[in-house]
């Protein structure tokens, strides 16, 4: 048996896979182990993962998406302490022990740490990373109050993570799935934890069509999301003023200042190009029931 388990699901990335792993068994912590759920690469990863060394184990599966293959890793995982992570990630080395001296104090915690972006120079990963600095400042994780942390950088215990059936995997994509597993965690009574020490560097190279797919897909993600909750009778995502959407938008001037105005352009392409997403989702849904 080991204390930690870190999960880590795969698809398709060998050499992100390789250097997130490089990455991982250089933790400053010393009793855990590393899962990674192979979610039925075309080439299987079991060699990427068999060179790093006796600490990892690859599990594959057929191709079902990051949250069952999440759900799989915790069902196979050894360790009480859960942290989650991606491929295209490359956790600090003091993350792992910086993500359990968090939890120490609260076993019902869902813990979660800051990401950096790993690609500064492309600037499609720079404004998903603003995004998410935005999000996370306006939704109060400093003060406890945000009610979900990205899948990329998040830890609980096991029995914290089977008490809410883990990630629904009604979710097809990355797209809502993390909101929805940390307001279920909240229905449950359970805190959530911002603990910005725990780092993880995130390289996911982006082009101006892979940005636009992603938040497509977030705006997929949020109808689904919006008929989950509709279906536990849970309370529903209100509709943000005026001024988030505004300062969502100004957010890189006013980091950057004048340089800033680029970013600024694709952080509202990121809102049509959700609304976009939802919308479809919608006219598939009365298309499907007509």
């Amino acid at each position: 048996m080991v204390a930690a388990s870190i999960i880590i699901p795969s698809y398709n990335r060998p050499d992100r896979l390789d250097e997130c792993l490089s990455a991982c068994v250089q933790q400053d912590d010393t009793d855990y182990e590393i899962v990674v759920v192979d979610d039925g690469s075309p080439r299987p990863l079991d060699e990427i993962c068999q060179k790093v060394g006796d600490r990892v184990r690859c599990i594959r599966q057929e191709n079902s998406g990051a949250g069952p293959a999440r759900n799989r890793g915790v069902a196979e995982a050894r360790g009480e302490f859960l942290a989650f992570t991606d491929d295209d990630c490359r956790p600090h080395k003091s993350w792992l022990k910086t993500l359990r001296a968090a939890h120490s104090d609260d076993p019902t915690r869902l813990v979660g740490g800051y990401v950096i972006n790993g690609l500064p120079e492309n600037i499609y990963s720079s404004v998903s990373q603003d995004l998410c600095d935005y999000l996370y400042d306006y939704f109060g994780a400093a003060d406890g109050d945000i009610s979900f942390f990205t899948t990329n950088n998040k830890a609980c215990t096991r029995s914290s993570f089977m008490d809410i059936s883990g990630f629904d995997p009604v979710f097809p994509g990355a797209g809502a799935e993390d909101r929805d597993f940390g307001m279920r965690w909240r229905e449950s009574g359970k805190h959530l934890y911002y603990e910005p020490g725990a780092l993880v560097d995130h390289y996911h190279a982006m082009t101006l069509a892979s940005f636009l797919r992603q938040h497509r897909n977030y705006g997929r993600g949020a109808r689904i999301l919006h008929k989950q909750l509709d279906k536990r009778d849970a309370p529903s995502v209100k509709v943000e003023p005026f001024r988030f959407y505004r300062d969502l938008i100004l957010h890189p001037l006013r980091k950057y200042g004048v340089s800033g105005a680029p970013r600024s352009f694709l952080m509202g392409i990121t809102q049509v190009a959700m609304i976009a997403g939802y919308g479809k989702t919608v006219l598939e849904e009365k298309w499907s029931s007509s």
